[in-house]
């Protein structure tokens, strides 16, 4: 007796090859989100500590004869001129930060949410420590204001 088999994948094989392509694919999804998350929150970082020191540098060279101020809020940091902060102020410059990504912790002498810098000398009386963190990641990202103006970032 001759046996007859037919050649080819059975609806069980098939889904067997599915799923394994299914898992491969979260995989390597997963693995490019968080790489994402991790740049997303680097470029935040650098974002931050340059617009400090924009503020700074501006402050230093006495631009329009005033003092220039960085102000924090979760979403934004915003470049402003003058003593005082003014949400209303046309001239101020807003730098909007990712939004899986949230200023997590502000850390400065005496308080606030605003880093001032003085004319002639680029010092600050706002020193402190602006902390990011990235909660999916885990990553946590500071950047520091020393009291002579200098901004450090990590």
């Amino acid at each position: 007796m001759k046996l007859n088999y037919k050649s080819g994948f059975t609806i069980f094989e098939f889904l067997i090859a599915i799923s394994i392509m299914a898992l491969l694919v979260a995989i390597v999804f997963s693995g490019f989100i968080n790489l994402r998350k991790h740049q997303a929150l680097k470029l935040d970082t650098e974002t931050i500590a340059g617009i400090l020191r924009e503020a700074r540098s501006e402050t230093l060279a006495s631009k329009n004869g005033t003092r220039y101020g960085v102000h924090f809020s979760a979403t934004k940091v915003t470049l402003f001129a003058g003593s005082v902060y003014n949400p209303s102020d046309p001239n101020n410059k807003d730098f909007m930060l990712n939004a899986s990504d949230a200023v997590f912790n502000i850390t400065l002498a005496g308080g606030g949410s605003d880093v001032i810098f003085n004319r002639l000398t680029g010092e600050t009386s706002q020193n402190g420590v602006i902390t990011l963190s990235s909660p999916s990641t885990a990553q946590i990202k500071t950047v520091t204001v020393y009291k002579t103006g200098v901004v450090e970032s990590n």
